[in-house]
């Protein structure tokens, strides 16, 4: 369990930190853009279409540290009425479901990130491989995926700890 631990406090720090780098550099670049469009009278034809791609990037990366703090949007009424055992297979049966659900968009988008470099398309304004944003997508939902591994592994153990203790007291 402490290996468990010691990968998801890895990766929370990768997120927290990505989103973090992510959301400075979309601002600061953002803000150079008004300076210099508003003041300088220069305006950065790449700036607006980077502040995207980063957007996406901290989107999806975010995506996944929704996964960790609980912050995905869930029907929780209906499975609060359920007895308490009940729920907790209704809560491992969804992450499985969500685990499959990510693991998939991430293949099918590493499938497609595979043709987009093949074609060597490049972004209209910065000139760089497309590839780049919609890479997003298959990092993101396979961080997603990862998530949903250990939430499963948590909660089994977590199971397998309460058998335990009852089985003692």
């Amino acid at each position: 369990m402490n290996m468990i631990k010691s990968i998801d406090q890895i990766l929370r720090k990768i997120e927290e930190n990505a989103i973090a780098i992510l959301l400075m550099l979309m601002t600061f670049i953002t803000f150079w853009q008004v300076i210099n469009r508003f003041i300088l009278k220069e305006p950065l034809h790449w700036s607006e279409e980077l502040s995207r791609y980063l957007s996406i990037w901290a989107a999806f990366i975010g995506a996944s540290l929704g996964v960790k703090k609980g912050a995905h949007i869930g029907v929780e009424a209906f499975v609060a009425i359920l007895p308490k055992t009940i729920q907790r297979y209704v809560y491992i049966i969804t992450t499985v479901f969500c685990f499959i659900f990510c693991g998939a968009i991430a293949y099918i988008g590493y499938g497609y990130c595979i043709k987009l470099i093949s074609t060597g398309q490049l972004s209209p304004a910065m000139r760089i491989p497309i590839v780049l944003a919609y890479a997003a997508v298959p990092v993101g939902c396979f961080m997603m995926a990862l998530r949903y591994v250990l939430l499963l592994i948590q909660e089994i153990a977590n199971y397998k700890k309460e058998i335990k203790e009852g089985e003692c007291n």
